[in-house]
């Protein structure tokens, strides 16, 4: 089979799966939810349930994120040779893994649980020494910048070692695979930026010569001028951020005061759109199966804010405002 029909048969099978996610209107089952329970039991029928409510939330998140990673193992093993991109994507789980390992490190905390990629990783798993883990891979690098970095400077580092891998995942795609992400790609990377700017700002007073040294893929993305119109804002009138290009993000309080809270969730919901529309409009391409990827990444994420929600006695209403508010 080539490219072409690989392509075809995976995503008539992939509407097959996403017509069994719980996003848009299956998410509304689990919102109407009494509790915890009830959740798991939706979510994994037929499975026994002996644990706490309290122990449910890690239990629920953990297992719905593992059931997840399995499909996307199961989707590149289609593949006699899976797509660089998909492969990449994949790693995302394994950055996850870097960044608990450095903190192991840093703090001398016991490490919890990491994601196994199967085949695709690169960090031996189970990891017996944090250090000697990342020693021989690609992010053994990392292990001297923790020793002259604080942490969320190396963090950052990776982060942005990831994106700038899948730019140039993208950039050597065919053509018309290149023509539906690379503007995609671009949009997701000036949204985090901007969304990243703006907590610096508003959370931790950083000044505007600072965010720009942390900005991810400067010499790609240019949002200098979105930061510098954010930083005539004044914090405290509200009302006159919504004028901002990305004043979508914020909501201003009936106090007149900002509120950059949902700007978050703001930035995943439109980022999920994006790539649903790929997905759903592009079929028979790498692109949409891309698009799949970063879709149920975005149904991991409803289903923690579901989880966590509940256990604090957030109610429905909340829930549904807060993950379906742009």
């Amino acid at each position: 089979m080539n490219r072409a029909g690989q392509y075809a048969y995976l995503h008539g099978k992939l509407h097959g799966i996403t017509a069994k996610s719980f996003l848009d209107a299956r998410f509304q089952t689990l919102l109407k939810l009494g509790s915890l329970s009830d959740v798991y039991r939706t979510l994994f029928p037929g499975e026994g349930l002996e644990l706490s409510e309290k122990d449910l939330v890690r239990t629920i998140e953990r297992k719905y994120e593992l059931k997840n990673l399995s499909s996307y193992l199961r989707i590149l093993e289609i593949f006699p040779d899976p797509p660089p991109l998909l492969i990449h994507a994949l790693r995302r789980f394994e950055i996850r893994n870097v960044k608990s390992i450095l903190r192991s490190i840093l703090t001398g905390l016991p490490l919890g649980e990491l994601w196994d990629m199967g085949r695709y990783r690169t960090i031996p798993i189970p990891v017996v020494d944090p250090r000697k883990a990342l020693e021989g891979t690609p992010y053994a690098s990392f292990l001297e910048e923790l020793q002259r970095k604080p942490l969320w400077e190396v963090e950052f580092h990776l982060d942005e070692e990831y994106y700038r891998k899948m730019w140039e995942e993208i950039e050597v795609l065919p053509k018309k695979e290149g023509s539906i992400l690379l503007p995609a790609f671009l949009t997701e990377l000036r949204l985090l930026n901007i969304l990243w700017a703006l907590r610096l700002r508003y959370y931790y007073r950083i000044d505007e010569e600072e965010v720009f040294k942390r900005l991810l893929l400067q010499d790609k993305v240019h949002v200098e001028a979105d930061v510098k119109a954010m930083y005539k804002l004044p914090l405290d009138e509200g009302s006159l951020w919504q004028n901002w290009k990305y004043g979508w993000l914020v909501t201003v309080t009936s106090d007149g005061l900002l509120e950059p809270a949902p700007a978050n969730w703001r930035v995943s919901k439109r980022l999920y759109l994006l790539y649903r529309k790929i997905f759903y409009h592009r079929p028979f391409t790498l692109a949409a199966i891309y698009g799949f990827f970063r879709m149920k990444e975005y149904e991991v994420r409803l289903i923690h804010t579901l989880t966590e929600g509940m256990h604090i006695g957030v109610s429905e209403s909340a829930i549904r405002e807060l993950v379906e508010g742009l």
